[in-house]
């Protein structure tokens, strides 16, 4: 379903529900304003009718309060929108009037309510958010899910990239920041902490170990002695194989005694000279000028090279053209391989409850510094929206969400003033 199609769809029932609220907010309307002309009628009538009954003095007192009642919550709803009768009266338009100071209020109320760290750091702690996505990981349908949204982000993505302003764009400032960067440094950091702590003679060990187990391979053998033996001239052909295979035996035997030598021996010299070498090295490509400016000729050749960047980016089109084919078929590699994975991090996760602690505490460390950073955007975002609203725009949308509650402040007060009205005029019949 395209963003385009959603959106469209989300505006008919947004649409859809105003109209509904509207419909209601206006039925409620018409009932306050009828119970109040009925109350007028009523009171009418008493004071036409009230010498031929006892009971109409009684039926006058409960409407002339009922009147009153309606007509000052009538004023008081409408104050809060508009002036009254379109007269500007003090303190009426209330939220018009106010409405950047509203703003500002309520985008501090919200911030400070909603996104306090103490509340925050609450509600994750209850829910225990890391657990829960492991869960919910962990289940098969849930993965596919995630794989989906992950997919579409990716669509969405190389549909961005595959414009060709923003390529070119993309493609200078990589360009530009590879020529910028320091690569000499660069190399030398990388270098020197991975010879920290005689790091870089493990990696010798590994060198050694894998250089061994090569050379003793019988098909490496084999294409040796058959260099050896093209070597030796014609007049041994008859020995050709025997002096061949004895010679790269005795090779390969004291090749294989030397490296053993090396690997077994922390103290052997080969070993003091490559440690040597290596630091010798980082020193070089941090202040060698000659070395260097050799890099540098070279850094600035690649970034420069037409022939090369024409063949990344054919390798980039491909891999973007098979990527979106992928994700746009059926049964997509791509996302397959990411539900499945997620599936394996959920169920990996809830089997190790000490890998879920740490991350539910690097997540509660984290969140003071994020609110303190999204807090007052948030609120500023909510405040700035409401001061961008016209005033109708905004009498509007309350009028719309509030609005009918409003209208049964004035059925409220119509009913319970009546009451007190026939209330006060009871006790002043039965006091003497």
């Amino acid at each position: 379903m395209s963003t385009t199609y959603q959106e469209s769809t989300y505006a008919r029932y947004s649409e859809a529900v105003d109209e509904l609220k509207r419909v209601k907010l206006i039925q409620t309307r018409w009932i306050a304003t009828g119970l109040l002309v009925l109350m007028t009628a009523l009171y009418a009538a008493s004071v036409a009718y009230g010498h031929t009954s006892a009971a109409w003095p009684f039926i006058g007192a409960f409407a002339e309060a009922a009147m009153v009642g309606a007509l000052a919550d009538w004023f008081a709803v409408s104050a809060l929108f508009r002036h009254p009768l379109g007269i500007p009266l003090p303190h009426t338009a209330i939220i018009p009037k106010n409405k950047d100071r509203i703003a500002d209020n309520l985008g501090d109320f919200i911030q400070g309510e909603f996104f306090s760290t103490d509340r925050i750091q609450h509600a994750l702690g209850e829910i225990n958010p890391v657990e829960r996505m492991a869960t919910w990981l962990a289940h098969a349908e849930n993965a596919d899910k995630a794989a989906s949204v992950i997919g579409r982000l990716l669509v969405f993505v190389l549909d961005a990239v595959d414009h060709d302003a923003l390529r070119t764009f993309l493609k200078k400032v990589v360009n530009d920041r590879f020529i910028s960067l320091d690569l000499s440094t660069l190399a030398g950091n990388i270098l020197q902490g991975l010879t920290r702590d005689n790091r870089h003679q493990a990696l010798l060990d590994q060198i050694l170990h894998g250089a061994n187990e090569y050379l003793n391979k019988e098909e490496v053998k084999e294409k040796i002695a058959g260099f050896l033996k093209d070597m030796i001239p014609a007049l041994f052909d008859s020995l050709k194989d025997s002096i061949a295979n004895i010679a790269i035996d005795k090779l390969l035997k004291a090749l294989a005694e030397k490296l053993d030598e090396v690997n077994n021996c922390p103290d052997h010299p080969l070993r003091e000279w490559f440690g040597l070498s290596v630091q010798r090295y980082v020193n070089d490509l941090k202040r060698d000028p000659e070395l260097r400016h050799k890099i540098r000729f070279y850094q600035e050749q690649i970034a420069r090279n037409d022939e090369l960047a024409a063949y990344v980016d054919g390798i980039w089109q491909d891999m973007h053209d098979w990527l979106k084919r992928d994700l746009s078929g059926s049964s997509s590699l791509t996302l397959a391989k990411v539900s499945s994975m997620s599936v394996s991090l959920g169920a990996s996760l809830l089997q190790s409850k000490e890998t879920l602690s740490a991350i539910n505490e690097q997540i509660m460390r984290a969140i003071p510094g994020i609110l303190d950073d999204l807090r007052p955007r948030i609120g500023g975002f909510i405040s700035s929206k409401m001061k961008d609203w016209k005033d109708h725009e905004i009498v509007g949308k309350l009028e719309l969400n509030i609005g009918r509650d409003l209208q049964f402040i004035r059925l409220n007060g119509t009913l319970v003033g009546g009451l007190i009205g026939l209330l006060i005029h009871t006790i002043t019949v039965i006091l003497p």
